[in-house]
């Protein structure tokens, strides 16, 4: 904007003018403080990098560094937005860090006793969890040992590891990045359900737990910040249950699954069926989000030991491509074909080739399929995969389009590009209209934002 501000009064084209803000003191976007009303939300906070673009009413502004600019910001949903670059950012796979009381408090008290313990007070990736009376296989200290958080990260959210990652930090750490809205995927939970042979009424239990906590963690700001659902898949009546409750009594977005699946069972098993008919119903989506670590349940990264670097570069991807083919090529997708899964923080750069693949197999007429429709297109019809900083995109887009691709931070974990993620992305060397679909467009599809 060439025209000069006042560096006292607001740009006379921002009516819901009230509160002084600096432009840009240090920081990425500061601390941030947030107090909602019915029609608008007044938060402060500072920026260091780019010029920062946002929405006031229905005027984009491109604050000038230097000035001080107030206002107050409306809705995320109701027309107007916080915007970086003219784009508004969904989160498809922001995580969490869970107390290390959660089950503690959170599980109903018959199964209190044997419910989760983390075995750690600072909510670290790196805890020891027990569970049942017995730390978790891929928990236990000689595994663990050499599991930690990088330090280009810990330096980052060091004070947010202070104050135990609660709700703000999770808001502070949005607004450095930039993010309008987040679903939220957890930590240390993504591996409690790995031990097929759980009790299922305290897998389901575990699971209640977790949702309810998740629940009150994101009423600080619901606006924001959107849960997505744990499930026990060690009853599919159970995951069935509590599904419709994370989605009818919670207002979640989503549920998760590891994409190992239990009881060395497939996941185009008839067993599943009737979770997968149950999302159909709900319109949620599944989200295939893997670990370094897969507790008891057989993974890919099992044959590099305690290599954990090989575990972490494998496990992601790989485990994920697989779950792509076992839903595609074993007909979950034609069964269900409202369905929507979503694979997640395992890189799209694999993702054509293994649709090709599949094509081609298919082609062939060598084996028994399991739908009329060729994999890519199943893929094109219910299936997203989130991406992070890969220089591969351009390529990627071009080969499968820009549809069905979302952004990811994987923030706080030590691999995220936390507090640059947003920046990173916006430098890839895409259309306008790519990065606006893969930002947002994309993910709100996703999860019926």
């Amino acid at each position: 904007m060439a025209r000069a501000m006042s560096k006292t009064s607001p740009p006379p084209c921002c009516a819901c003018a009230t509160r002084r803000r600096v432009w840009p003191p240090k920081g990425w976007l500061g601390k941030r403080k947030s107090n909602m009303t019915a029609s608008a939300r007044t938060i402060s906070y500072s920026v260091r990098r780019r010029s920062y673009t946002r929405c006031c009413r229905d005027t984009l502004l491109t604050r000038q560094r230097g000035y001080e600019i107030t206002f107050t910001e409306p809705e995320i949903f109701g027309g107007s937005c916080l915007m970086k670059d003219g784009f508004r950012i969904l989160d498809s796979d922001m995580h969490l860090r869970e107390p290390a009381d959660l089950w503690d408090k959170y599980l109903e008290p018959e199964w209190r006793d044997r419910g989760p313990k983390i075995l750690s007070s600072t909510a670290r990736s790196s805890a020891m969890v027990m569970l049942d009376g017995k730390i978790l296989d891929g928990y236990k200290p000689a595994y663990r040992g050499g599991i930690y958080d990088a330090t280009r990260i810990d330096q980052e959210i060091a004070e947010f590891r202070k104050d135990g990652f609660n709700a703000k930090t999770q808001l502070e750490a949005m607004d450095r990045e930039g993010l309008d809205v987040a679903s939220l995927y957890p930590s240390i939970g993504l591996g409690i359900m790995m031990r097929s042979e759980m009790d299922p009424k305290l897998g389901a239990a575990v699971a209640r737990a977790y949702n309810n906590w998740l629940y009150d963690f994101c009423q600080e700001d619901p606006k924001r910040l959107k849960g997505v659902g744990m499930l026990s898949f060690h009853d599919p009546n159970e995951a069935v249950k509590e599904a419709q409750r994370c989605v009818g009594k919670l207002s979640f977005v989503g549920v998760f699954a590891r994409p190992e699946p239990l009881h060395d069972l497939p996941w185009h098993s008839r067993y599943f069926d009737t979770v997968w008919s149950c999302l159909e119903e709900l319109g949620v989506p599944m989200g295939f989000h893997s670990a370094t670590s897969a507790g008891e349940v057989p993974q890919i990264g099992d044959r590099f030991g305690d290599n954990l670097l090989l575990r972490h570069v494998v496990s992601h991807p790989m485990e994920n491509m697989m779950a792509l083919a076992d839903t595609i090529g074993g007909g979950v997708c034609d069964r269900h074909p409202k369905l929507k899964l979503a694979f997640l923080e395992c890189y799209c750069g694999w993702v054509s080739f293994l649709l090709h693949r599949l094509d081609n197999a298919m082609s062939k007429g060598r084996f028994p399929t399991a739908g009329k429709l060729k994999p890519s297109e199943y893929f094109k019809r219910q299936c997203w995969i989130s991406t992070e900083h890969e220089k591969e995109l351009p390529m990627i887009i071009e080969l499968i389009g820009d549809d069905r691709i979302v952004f990811s931070t994987d923030y706080p974990h030590g691999d995220s590009d936390f507090p640059e993620g947003v920046e990173e992305f916006l430098e890839q060397k895409i259309s306008k209209e790519s990065k606006k679909k893969i930002l947002w467009d994309n993910c709100a599809a996703l999860y019926n934002l």
